[in-house]
Order: C-alpha cells, then structure tokens, then sequence
C-alpha cells in the first residue's frame, strides 16, 4: 500500500480512536513516520504557498525519500522565488501520482486526513514538535485570587491570533497553530526593524480595518484565512493591522519557557513600537492599563463589555511565558466561547430543505456534543459540504454547559461564530466552562 493510499484510509474515517488505531498497525513504516514529521513539523516551512502545474514526465520516476530529501533546497531557502517554484515542479513531474499527492500534502503542511499532531505522538512519542502557545485560562476564582496586584487589564481582541518571528534579519507571520500567514510583505519590514537586529517571535492578533473601523470578526478573519491558503490579495494585505502584547526570543520560543516576567517582557516590547511610532509605523500595542485591585479589573471588563467588546485578560506583572494555558493569565468575557470539532452535517428542514440545517461538533474528548445551526448564514448553509468541513474546527458561543438526563453533556443556545482555520484541535472538555 503507498503512502498516499494510507493517507486516503485515514482521510475515509472521522474517527481519532480509528486514526490512532491505524497508525499503530504502521508503527514500523520509517517512510509514513518521515512522511507525517516533515508535514506536520511547524519549524520546517517551504515557503511555496500554490503548487505549481505540471505533467509526469514517463520513464524518469524518482523515489519518494529522494524528493523529500530535494525539498531541503526549499527549506533551507537555498532556492526561492521562481527557482523554488521550477525545483518543486521538477520535483512533481518526476514522481508517480500516488507520491507526488504525497509531495503536495507535505508542501501544503496538511496530511488532509484528519491526522494532528497529538494524534501522531500519541503513536510515535514527541515525533512532531508542537507550534509554542500560551493560552490564557478561562475565568476561575480560586486563579483570580492567586493574581498578584498591582497586575495589568488588556483589552480581549477579537481577531486572529498570529506570531511574527524575526530571525537572522527575516520575518514570517504564523497562526497559533505554526501555519504560515503571506501577507505579501505587508509589515514585514516594520517588524524587522523593532526587533532591532535581535531573534525574537512577537506574539498578538492580527485584525482587519477598512476606512471606517475594525471589520467584524467573520468578514475579518475570512479575509485572514485567506493569508493561510495563499490567495490574499494586495489591497486586502494593506488592511490587516498588527496588535501585539508580548515578546519571546526565538530560542526560548522554541524550547517552550522564557522565565523573564511579564512586566519586563511588556515594556521591552512597548520601547520597540513607541520609539518608532514617529516613522509611521502601524503596529500597536494592545490596549493595556494597570490595576490595583480586582474591584478595578471588574470595573474595566464591565466598561469595556458595554462598550460591545469581548472581554478582558488579567495579567500577573510576574508571569513566565510558559507553551501552556497559563494559570497567570485569566480571561472575563461576556458571553462563554469554545473551538468544536465538526464531525457530521445535518439536513435542513423548512424554509432550510435542501440546505445545510446544522453542524454535529464536539470537544475533543467527545465529551460534550452539540448540533449548531443558529449563527450559519445562507452562504454557509448552500457552500459547505461534508468534504469541505468534517474535521474542521469552528468557533461556538453558547450560555451554559448542560448535561440531558440521559447523562449526555451539551451547550445551550449555542452559536456558530467561524471555521478556525488557524487551529487544528479542538478544545477538551475540561477546558469548557
């Protein structure tokens, strides 16, 4: 069986026990372990963002470890531009069909087989690095009563998550999910020149503006998912906005912990901004206040949420950054949100036959399950397919986890907000409130 047959298998059931299951027969497959690490590998890029044309070239088949070795040139940006894009097709059309999709799904860093990275090293231990993200954690009293005062209130964004990571005099933009964001080099050379010749990943979100204000967050992250799959144009990349709310350097970035407090990790990264903020520069640091008191941070989130924002994030001044939820970084929202895998589609009825009625999701653990129509717009409920969407993770804002007297745990009134195409795992159950 090739690879990319075993990748169809895999693709064929929603399964993750299934995946795992399956996995575990080919244990012994050096090529499919090889395969999945230079896919999935969120530090190895390639730098090609749409694979080129091209036709098998008969009688001259390489085999498939040798044009992932010749994927090196592209990794190591030894060919780039036109040359990484003639070396890849080259690549392609001296390859079967079977191993030039293969080629393709390691190009496009997606396996498109429902495979994640926790999957695969539930089978070969730590064989894929996952991306680095501190997460904030949901509001709990018992952790905002170990909030060391005076502490920080910043301002909750409503856009996508991304990192800039300057390196060795370059910059690329990724998801909190390691996927490369091309902005076409729209503040890439902004970010360059606040990093000051040092390496460092300046983590924030990135938002969509128009000559009016912020674009609301579907309009806004449809335009930034545009700038995972590659097909962004111009004149959108123009409108993106940078906000940013801390700095990691890129060594500790990778190794998962940097022990410098937060106060000192913020004022380095405001000095950057301001002290080029004279130049024109357009990133911003998130809006951000000093608190004395938790009186003070509920008084803010209050104003704020009246306001029509999402919320806030209290901040420990004294908090490492750490590639985990951190217990020190506490979120107030208005209403309650969670990321849902999508694992079924139902029929519509009504005004809505013929049409996408709603989504099957649940959490990752399969815990909670909950069927999500409201929110799904007339576009969503004639374009999205089975194919399209099952595996996908989408965003849900509900009131309340439930549970039915049948022991089965659910949201109530839950609401569709997006599909996260910067996210491939859903969130656990233990993590929705």
């Amino acid at each position: 069986m090739s690879i990319n047959e075993i990748f169809e298998d895999l693709a064929a059931n929603n399964s993750r026990l299934f995946k795992i299951d399956y996995l575990k027969k080919q244990e012994h497959n050096y090529l499919l372990k090889d395969v999945i690490k230079l896919a999935l590998d969120p530090f190895t890029q390639f730098y090609i963002r749409k694979i080129p044309q091209y036709e098998q070239i008969l009688n001259t088949d390489i085999g498939l470890k040798e044009a992932m070795d010749q994927l090196g040139y592209l990794s190591k940006r030894m060919y780039t531009g036109n040359k990484g894009i003639e070396h890849l097709r080259l690549i392609l059309c001296n390859l079967p069909p079977d191993s030039a999709k293969v080629i393709e799904r390691i190009i496009n860093k997606d396996l498109k087989c429902g495979v994640s990275v926790s999957t695969v090293n539930e089978v070969w231990p730590e064989l894929v690095k996952e991306y680095p993200c501190m997460l904030a954690s949901g509001y709990d009293q018992k952790l905002v009563d170990k909030i060391k005062f005076p502490a920080m209130v910043q301002l909750k964004m409503d856009g996508m998550r991304f990192n800039a990571i300057v390196n060795n005099g370059k910059c690329e933009f990724r998801s909190r999910n390691g996927k490369e964001l091309n902005l076409l080099g729209h503040l890439e050379d902004e970010f360059i020149t606040i990093a000051n010749g040092e390496n460092i990943v300046f983590d924030g979100e990135l938002i969509v503006t128009d000559g009016f204000g912020v674009l609301d967050r579907q309009t806004g992250n449809g335009i930034l998912s545009k700038a995972g799959k590659g097909t962004i144009t111009q004149e959108e990349a123009s409108k993106v906005k940078a906000i940013i709310w801390d700095e990691i350097p890129v060594l500790f970035f990778k190794t998962g912990l940097y022990s410098t407090p937060y106060r000192v990790r913020f004022a380095s990264m405001k000095d950057r901004v301001i002290s080029l903020k004279s130049s024109g520069f357009t990133i911003e640091v998130v809006e951000s206040q000093y608190v004395d008191n938790l009186d003070d941070a509920q008084n803010l989130f209050q104003r704020y949420f009246d306001k029509g924002e999402e919320g806030i994030i209290l901040k420990d001044l004294e908090s490492v950054w750490e590639n985990k939820r951190s217990r020190k970084q506490i979120k107030f929202k208005g209403e309650l949100e969670c990321d849902l895998k999508i694992v079924g589609l139902e029929a519509g009825s009504g005004k809505y036959q013929g049409k996408l009625g709603s989504l099957l999701c649940e959490s990752a653990d399969g815990v909670v399950k909950v069927s999500v129509g409201s929110g799904l717009t007339d576009a969503h409920r004639t374009d999205l397919n089975a194919t399209e969407v099952i595996g996908r993770i989408c965003a849900v804002k509900y009131n309340a986890r439930i549970k039915a007297k049948t022991g089965q745990e659910s949201l109530f009134l839950p609401i569709f907000i997006e599909i996260r195409d910067d996210k491939t795992e859903a969130d656990l159950s233990g993590d929705i409130k």
